[in-house]
């Protein structure tokens, strides 16, 4: 998944991090876009020149995040939570008290962080070979124009005149099989499964301090939830997926499902949602120990 995986903001879901210490409950990401990381590559059979020469591992590396859209959607984190905490209902009624937690979600979930993790592992596991071939993919007309496509905001309005028409006539089999095998391959809707639910258990840890009861008890009814989030997200996921790739043709859609299935395409995604899933824990546990310590002192006033 890209991030996004991909954006997919491409694919728009909502990720509820739940800062669960004590004086606060509410939603930071409140009906916001995940850019689910998946990967935008295609495996057209005449990519794009691409020079390559004496370029280090570091290089094509960072070739590979911009070329992917990575970059972009990386740099937007921040700038997504801090608007989904000033939008939310939910959020505490002192000023000053969003305001710190503002400061620590901006902090918890720099750019910075999620695109160094990034960059070590695509190293860590680093072979030229599969390299250059995943950059001559990327560097695709297609995968190119896929890139745009998933960069783009999504017009909730017109997402939903969308649906609407797809309820009055359904997709074609053939289309609705494509867009099936393009989430099976990117494993989108078990990817934002895993990143909600791992975000909310690990604010909680955090707010808690690791507290092994507390902890066996959210694990529980985190599991029992676990089924029900995928009945309900993976048709949502389908019909995001069906808006988003509307302008692409079958062909070109199948293309961008081959990708997937060559062994730099499965690499690349598969790092990428492991990755980002584990940087996303990491910064929600981060967050979720600072909220804690902030509710606090709030009590000690």
């Amino acid at each position: 998944m890209r991030f996004d995986a991909k954006r997919i903001t491409m694919a728009v879901c909502g990720v509820a991090i739940l800062g669960c210490s004590g004086w606060v409950t509410w939603q930071i990401l409140s009906n916001g876009q995940l850019t689910l990381p998946i990967s935008h590559a295609e495996a057209a059979i005449k990519p794009a020149p691409l020079q390559l020469v004496a370029s280090s591992p570091d290089e094509l590396i960072g070739k590979i995040i911009i070329l992917s859209g990575l970059q972009k959607q990386i740099e937007e984190i921040g700038d997504k939570l801090l608007e989904s905490i000033r939008q939310s209902p939910d959020k505490p009624d002192d000023p000053v008290i969003v305001k710190e937690i503002e400061k620590i979600a901006a902090e918890s979930y720099k750019p910075e962080h999620f695109h160094q993790r990034l960059h070590e592992a695509l190293k860590a596991d680093f072979n030229r070979e599969r390299i250059e071939k995943l950059l001559k993919a990327l560097n695709t007309p297609l995968m190119r124009r896929i890139t745009e496509i998933e960069g783009r905001e999504f017009d909730l309005h017109l997402l939903e005149v969308f649906i609407e028409g797809v309820i009055r006539e359904p997709l074609p089999t053939n289309r609705l099989r494509l867009l099936q095998a393009l989430e099976s391959v990117t494993h989108t809707t078990k990817f934002a499964i895993e990143l909600m639910v791992g975000m909310k258990r690990a604010m909680l840890m955090g707010a808690v301090n690791g507290d092994a009861e507390t902890m066996a008890i959210f694990d529980t009814k985190l599991n029992e939830q676990k089924k029900e989030l995928t009945e309900n997200m993976y048709p949502a996921m389908m019909l995001t997926m069906a808006y988003a790739y509307q302008e692409l043709n079958d062909m070109e859609l199948d293309e961008y499902v081959q990708f997937y299935l060559t062994e730099e395409g499965n690499w690349f995604i598969t790092q990428t949602v492991n990755v980002l899933t584990a940087a996303f824990r990491a910064s929600s546990l981060q967050t979720g120990k600072r909220i804690a310590e902030l509710a606090i002192i709030k009590k000690t006033r």
